[in-house]
């Protein structure tokens, strides 16, 4: 990774584009889903001025540890963060902070993955984040099943097969377009290992702008594809049998003096990584279990995470909480000096909680001078390894014993955290599936 460059100059009102009529004051939920209020042009000036926003019922999202009986919360937006939608370009999306009244609301997920970056900035690191989203193309077949977007996709290794990359070229086409208009750098686009699955990688960023770009992308890649026809979904898994979405998190941190604070080309273990990476490293490695919960935040998630590989022969997934240099294999992997990978996220997160987390557990490594010992060589195992949960139960159970965490995240926000997702796991084991039915309805 090159020297990152952060954008901080404010956009004046006065500078709002022509063609934009109408801005989108976006918050997320719990979930990660992109929320807002669409404000007119007419109205931009006042609800940008002091005391404005946009009003929201917080009780109508999940996630804001409020009842219908609070006063309304209020989304501010940040002038600076106007990003006008390529293809719709009458449309502009704001990011916002979230006040409850005159604080911070505090389960607003981009004010506390704000905070979290401002915890490592008092240490004199500056969290520098890439993430690679996968994402399926699919559609309804005639059975209502979920199939691939293309019909001819059916390859038992589908990874990067021009053809079916060529056949869903106007969808793909669309949505690069948008991104490089947005100045976001695409590198690169590929077909991956499941059937109508795709991933999109782009240029890095500090770790609150990531995690904006990732949200509005997932918006992006849902409307561009409706408007074929298409689905586009980040569903960890949702096709039984092949592999499954991730966003890997790629990260670093840079130095007051602008230098790479994880690179030293004279690392003795050979991976290009200083002390305080290592240290980071181990950090992230020791609150692995708890970070499940908020970088594979779905019951769907852990078939992914867990699965026997399907028909491809590989599920792509680590179990194992250990790091290794270029191998796949490992929770964390070391792609080159200077930064490592994260592979134990999927595309369901929430960026701003996933990120705030995985910061805080660094942090949390480097403040205790942690060493994860010798990098995993050869294909990883859980033998003699700590593992990452099976369950989103057991995520949830790890996560809330999590002091670390809790105190970056903040006490309320972590519990309203677990007990929407407690209520979703509770959901999922009230239901009963059709191989449930198929497996033991007449067996005994």
């Amino acid at each position: 990774m090159s020297t990152p460059s952060f954008s901080t100059e404010a956009t004046p009102l006065a500078e709002l584009p022509e063609e934009v009529q109408f801005i989108a004051v976006q918050w997320v939920d719990v979930h990660g889903a992109a929320k807002a209020k669409l404000v007119p042009r007419a109205a931009w000036a006042e609800t940008c001025a002091p005391g404005g926003g946009a009003g929201f019922a917080a009780f109508a999202n999940h996630g804001f540890a409020r009842g219908p009986e609070h006063p309304e919360f209020l989304a501010v937006p940040d002038p600076s963060t106007v990003t006008v939608l390529p293809h719709q370009p009458d449309m502009a999306v704001a990011f916002s902070t979230v006040m409850d009244g005159e604080q911070v609301a505090t389960c607003d997920a981009r004010s506390i993955l704000a905070r979290v970056q401002a915890m490592a900035a008092d240490r004199g690191l500056a969290p520098v984040v890439g993430m690679e989203p996968e994402f399926f193309l699919l559609r309804r077949g005639e059975d209502g099943a979920l199939v691939p977007y293309d019909g001819l996709d059916v390859l038992d290794k589908p990874c990067y097969d021009l053809k079916a990359l060529l056949r869903s070229a106007p969808v793909l086409k669309e949505l690069v377009t948008a991104m490089q208009d947005l100045g976001w750098g695409v590198t690169a686009l590929d077909h991956e290992d499941g059937n109508g699955q795709f991933e999109i990688n782009f240029g890095f960023e500090d770790a609150l702008t990531t995690a904006d770009r990732f949200t509005l992308l997932r918006t992006l890649i849902a409307d561009i594809a409706a408007a074929h026809g298409a689905i586009g979904s980040f569903m960890p898994k949702p096709l039984a049998g092949r592999t499954g979405s991730g966003a890997h998190v790629h990260l670093s941190c840079w130095a007051d003096d602008g230098t790479n604070a994880f690179l030293d080309h004279e690392d003795p273990r050979g991976l290009g990584l200083s002390p305080v990476a290592y240290s980071f490293i181990g950090g992230v490695l020791a609150h692995g279990r708890a970070l499940a919960a908020l970088s594979m935040p779905t019951v769907n998630s852990y078939k992914r995470l867990h699965s026997s590989g399907g028909s491809s022969g590989a599920s792509w997934s680590p179990d194992a909480i250990v790091y290794g240099a270029n191998n796949r294999t490992t929770m964390l992997r070391v792609p080159g000096p200077g930064r490592f990978e994260n592979r134990a996220v999927d595309s369901s997160c929430n960026p701003y909680l996933a990120l705030a987390a995985m910061v805080a557990a660094g942090l949390d490594g480097v403040d205790r001078g942690l060493d994860p010992g010798a990098p995993v060589i050869g294909a990883a195992t859980s033998l003699g390894a700590e593992t990452l949960p099976r369950t989103l139960a057991d995520a949830l159970d790890a996560l809330e014993t999590d002091t670390v965490l809790r105190d970056a995240l903040g006490e309320e926000a972590l519990a309203e955290f677990v007990a929407v997702k407690r209520v979703e796991w509770g959901d999922f084991m009230e239901s009963v599936s059709s191989w449930e039915e198929e497996t033991y309805l007449r067996r005994t």
